[in-house]
């Protein structure tokens, strides 16, 4: 068994509960030999990009010994393990002495990007750290590297239309809108650390439709059809929205939710509202959690997981319309809001107010979907065939080429959506509210 020095010990409690203490000192004191430390470093960085974490290193040349503070809850861990090759090995020590989970980075120049593990491997993340001059105290805001971008221009001689959504370091996704087709097809991409991104379009029938390649810089989306010839073509962003952001993470709890923010005060509070009592929600889990269990297990780190995140389907000076998606481990399936607002008059648009109300468009609604349903590749399944007949499409989102009907999320099929053009649509409309998709 492994003893640590007793001024370690002593040490210990005034750290964790104050943080009266240096992280290079207290790190410096993990070592037996503190003449033979090489190094002490300082990080900040993110698990999956949005728990935002202190970490301190020390280095003798063969082991590696540290530790890792979630900057929100003020929650600590002892990190132990070695460095190979610039290969960083860390298992993740809890206050027992228990092994609860690992990191495993490569380190490049500042930073260091890899993985965190749970101690049996059943759940995981990414990690980002990247080295500071001073130790780190306090969390940044978890949306800051977050947004949403509209991009205009030509791919393969057509027009097309793009909302990105950058979700984290190196996920993506969004709509790309062909306008000589009238066709919008959805975007799901990743970013390396080069910033280089593969976005892949499907359409609602789940084929691939094109896979496009590039790289995401700071002013423009440059890309081009990947296995073609033709160079790279600029996007350049016409228009973008913000990311709003809450995050909290300790031993065994942790919560996130995202969602769209815009320069109009009376939609930013409605989304507001929306999230605000599912983190309540999440709150007082994690309080219950706590007082359910007086002590901690490595089973139990980060048993309990809430997420929430958002997705804008179209956004102009008039009107913006998406989905917001609830989640957590303590309950089954997903809570789903889909949300069109008017931000000329500050109020949530209905079906009612697109549609003349002496005319039965509910019916050529119905009867539209039920003949698209067909075209699902799934379609043949005969499980996902019940499923989908039985669904009802009672959400609906506003997209460049119609009105998207969608269904409630299912584990086993996901989200189901079918777009009716506006052409097809356009007898039940009223023309008062055409005017606010082509401003």
């Amino acid at each position: 068994m492994k003893y640590f020095p007793i001024y370690l010990l002593l040490l210990f409690p005034i750290f964790c509960f104050g943080q009266k203490v240096d992280s290079k000192k207290y790190v410096e004191a993990k070592f037996d030999n503190r003449s033979k430390i090489q190094w002490v470093k300082y990080y900040k960085g993110r698990i999956d990009d949005l728990n935002d974490i202190s970490v301190t290193l020390g280095y003798d040349g063969k082991d590696c010994k540290g530790v890792l503070i979630y900057l929100r809850s003020g929650i600590q861990f002892e990190l132990e393990g070695v460095i190979e090759n610039r290969e960083c090995y860390l298992k993740e020590i809890d206050e027992g002495n228990s092994i609860i989970g690992s990191l495993r980075g490569k380190m490049k120049g500042q930073t260091i990007l890899g993985t965190w593990s749970s101690h049996n491997n059943s759940k995981g993340g990414t990690l980002q750290l990247e080295e500071t001059d001073k130790e780190v105290k306090f969390p940044s805001y978890c949306g800051d590297n977050k947004w949403i971008r509209k991009y205009s221009g030509k791919l393969s001689n057509q027009e097309v239309e793009i909302i990105l959504q950058k979700e984290s370091i190196n996920k993506a996704s969004g709509l790309i809108y062909n306008k000589k087709i009238n066709q919008t097809y959805k975007l799901i991409g990743n970013i390396d650390q080069q910033d280089n991104i593969e976005l892949i379009a499907r359409n609602e029938y789940g084929r691939i439709i094109q896979t496009f390649i590039g790289d995401l810089q700071q002013d423009k989306l440059s890309l081009k059809v990947k296995e073609s010839n033709s160079k790279k073509v600029d996007l350049l962003p016409s228009a973008g929205l913000t990311i709003g952001c809450v995050e909290y993470a300790d031993y065994m709890t942790s919560y996130d939710v995202t969602f769209p923010k815009t320069t109009n005060a009376a939609f930013n509070q409605r989304m507001n509202e929306q999230t605000d009592d599912w983190i309540k929600a999440c709150r007082n889990r994690s309080n219950k959690v706590k007082k359910q269990n007086s002590s901690v297990k490595p089973q139990l780190r980060n048993s309990e997981r809430g997420y929430a995140w958002c997705e804008v389907d179209f956004f102009n000076k008039n009107l913006i319309s998406g989905f917001m998606t609830f989640s957590n481990t303590w309950t089954p399936g997903q809570k789903l809001i889909a949300y069109t607002y008017n931000l000329q008059n500050n109020s949530s648009i209905y079906l009612e107010d697109i549609f003349e109300n002496d005319k039965d468009y509910n019916k050529y609604i119905k009867n539209y979907i039920k003949k698209e349903i067909k075209n699902y590749t799934l379609y043949k399944d005969e499980d996902f065939k019940k499923w989908i007949k039985k669904s009802e499409f009672s959400f609906f989102t506003i997209r460049n080429d119609g009105i998207c009907f969608s269904t409630k999320f299912s584990m086993l099929y996901g989200r189901q959506s079918i777009t009716i053009p506006y052409r097809q649509l356009e007898p039940f409309m009223k023309n008062s509210f055409i005017k606010y998709i082509k401003e």
